[in-house]
């Protein structure tokens, strides 16, 4: 709550995607003028498909189209067959009962596969092979075109990544067929679900080379959207600092963006809501245990970890560690680096609710294990990055005695490089080990001098605080 007022969940102003909203629209005018439209759209789970359908809907109502939206069903391995179709054309047949009644007469039998309401009482048994198949799809695409002669109609199907064979094949087939009618068909899916064995893939090469095909690929959120995003949820101007953190654990995905401002606002510690939690743990834990426990080595190592000191810690043989690694890729969680010979978390967040599900002891002896195996082999890590790297592996390993000298050599480089402010974060952190640390380790430490200790003040700072000692 907020002064009285319950904070949103999703944002009631509707943010970015003025391009994307554009073709779409575009392609409904074109539709209305007779010209039958095909597009797809994809993106990342939560990065914002079903709003900009939902916007798109409302768009298309207000000028008088009807819309027809069908869901793919994930059941098992396979989708329901043809469930996308089936629901949307029962949402056609409520919007325009006679004109799809009109369209469908003489061909009940056959279409009631698709739309089983349509079945006569003398229906005879449709035909189930291949020659059947073909007619069943033929007489879709006439139906479509039929009751699309009148009025303009959007057919969506979401989610097909989800999509069963038979269901791709019928997308495949209107796609590559529809010439007449005022028609747009849409379809969505997410881009991280289609690994390189996905069955959507192929589909989704073959119609990239058609012509009347139309792809829409949605981004991740800028900084300046993900401010309007918020301020939207907590109706209020955000602070600055608030939609920094939030931008930069969110990645710009849009739902996660709700997600971490309802938790901030609510003042939740960690920042991650449970339904958050639960939903990016859930490709980790159909992960196999071997893969799992790669993953979790990878939280612990940094934004990316490098592939011999990878090796080094899991201390699996070089074939068990490839195929765990290839299952974390495949799944959508892990993805190599781009910068270097490692692995990183495909989404920041998803790398600190694996993180946060680790036991204490748990993360502790994994922070020491990156720890003692930097120390065996410097060179396992660019040289850059050493050092605070090693800091940080041993002050979350909870080892005073090692962490304390770590992060005094940290802080001096940092001041090197006039990291200034992570120079005194480096220092608070050493205080507090100060006192953790035997007598004999601290008399042993290289006494740092001035310079060394103490970042100069920023050029517009004389007195006070920001000063310094």
């Amino acid at each position: 709550m907020l002064g009285g007022v319950e904070t949103k969940s999703v944002s009631p102003v509707f943010v970015g995607r003025t391009g994307e909203l554009a073709t779409l629209t575009d392609a409904f005018a074109r539709a209305d003028a007779g010209e039958p439209q095909a597009l797809l759209v994809g993106g990342e789970a939560g990065v914002g498909k079903t709003r900009l359908v939902e916007e798109f809907a409302a768009a298309v109502r207000v000028r008088g189209g009807v819309v027809a939206l069908g869901g793919c069903v994930e059941i098992g391995a396979d989708g329901l067959p043809f469930a996308p179709f089936s629901t949307a054309l029962r949402q056609l047949r409520r919007e325009l009962p006679e004109h799809l009644a009109a369209a469908a007469e003489g061909q009940e039998e056959e279409l009631a596969r698709l739309l089983p309401e349509l079945a006569v009482a003398a229906a005879r048994e449709a035909r189930r092979d291949e020659q059947g198949m073909a007619r069943l799809f033929e007489l879709t695409a006439r139906l479509l075109e039929r009751v699309a002669a009148e009025h303009t109609v959007v057919l969506v199907l979401e989610d097909l990544h989800w999509a069963d064979a038979s269901t791709r094949h019928l997308l495949a087939y209107l796609f590559r067929t529809l010439r007449t009618g005022r028609l747009v068909v849409l379809a969505t899916y997410r881009s991280d679900d289609i690994h390189r064995r996905h069955p959507l893939r192929p589909l989704l090469a073959e119609l990239d080379r058609l012509r009347t095909v139309h792809r829409v690929e949605l981004g991740r959120f800028s900084r300046e959207e993900v401010h309007r995003q918020i301020a939207g949820i907590l109706d209020r101007e955000p602070e600055p600092g608030r939609v920094d953190d939030i931008f930069e654990r969110s990645d710009g995905n849009a739902f996660f963006v709700e997600e971490l401002a309802v938790a901030a606002d609510e003042g939740r510690r960690t920042g991650l809501t449970d339904s958050l939690r639960d939903l990016l743990l859930v490709r980790v834990e159909n992960l196999p245990e071997s893969a799992q426990r790669v993953v979790r080595i990878v939280a612990e190592g940094g934004s990316t970890v490098e592939d011999r000191l990878l090796a080094a810690v899991a201390g699996l043989g070089e074939d068990d560690l490839i195929e765990a690694l290839r299952a974390a890729v495949n799944a959508g969680v892990l993805t190599p680096a781009p910068d270097r010979d490692g692995y990183r978390f495909r989404h920041s967040l998803v790398r600190e609710a694996v993180s946060d599900d680790l036991l204490p002891g748990e993360r502790s002896r994994l922070n020491r294990r990156f720890a003692e195996a930097l120390e065996a082999q410097p060179a396992l890590v660019p040289a850059d990055e050493r050092p605070t790297r090693l800091a940080s592996y041993w002050y979350h390993a909870h080892d005073a005695a090692k962490a304390l000298p770590a992060v005094l050599d940290a802080s001096v480089v940092a001041r090197r490089r006039h990291a200034y402010a992570e120079q005194l974060r480096l220092l608070e952190r050493a205080m507090e080990l100060w006192d953790a640390v035997p007598g004999t380790v601290r008399a042993g430490l290289r006494p740092l001098d001035h310079a060394e200790a103490y970042p100069p003040p920023p050029p517009d700072c004389d007195e006070g605080p920001c000063a310094g000692p």
